[in-house]
């Protein structure tokens, strides 16, 4: 059974080993080390998969028609339609923006993460340049590769 629940602090020990092994998949890191501040996040939640933490999804809005999904993650052995849980992620997203007037999804990410962007562009997503975010989006430096889905 598959529930999505707003973030609270019980879970972060969860998020740590689940970001440890995502961090392990990969030859690059996938994380800015040299990061000293923490964005807060407007909304981020977690994806329980038969009460285990398989996934999160977080949002920063940046003004009244845009924002910014931020780390997006599904455990390695719960990822791919079978269990739909990135689809109810992004489905939870899309709810908040919704309901918050949001017109426009930003995204960054990494040129490693090649099945994300797959999913992305497969749930609207268009890729970007990154000439053509706008002024105010927050970039996490490891970032190479942009979207956008407009919303309404």
């Amino acid at each position: 059974m598959l529930g999505i629940h707003p973030y609270n602090n019980t879970y972060q020990s969860e998020i740590d080993i689940m970001m440890n092994a995502i961090t392990n998949e990969f030859e690059l890191p996938i994380s800015n080390k040299d990061k000293t501040t923490t964005i807060k996040l407007d909304a981020y939640w977690v994806a329980i998969y038969n009460k285990e933490l398989v996934g999160t999804i977080g949002i920063l809005k940046i003004d009244n028609t845009y924002s910014v999904l931020k780390n997006m993650f599904v455990k390695k052995d719960y990822r791919g339609r079978d269990y739909g849980i990135a689809q109810a992620l992004l489905k939870t997203v899309y709810d908040w923006c919704n309901n918050e007037g949001i017109n426009f999804l930003y995204l960054g990410t990494m040129s490693q993460f090649k099945a994300a962007h797959k999913f992305y562009e497969k749930s609207g997503f268009m890729s970007v340049n990154s000439d053509e975010l706008p002024t105010n989006f927050i970039r996490n430096p490891v970032d190479t590769v942009f979207y956008v889905n407009h919303l309404i």
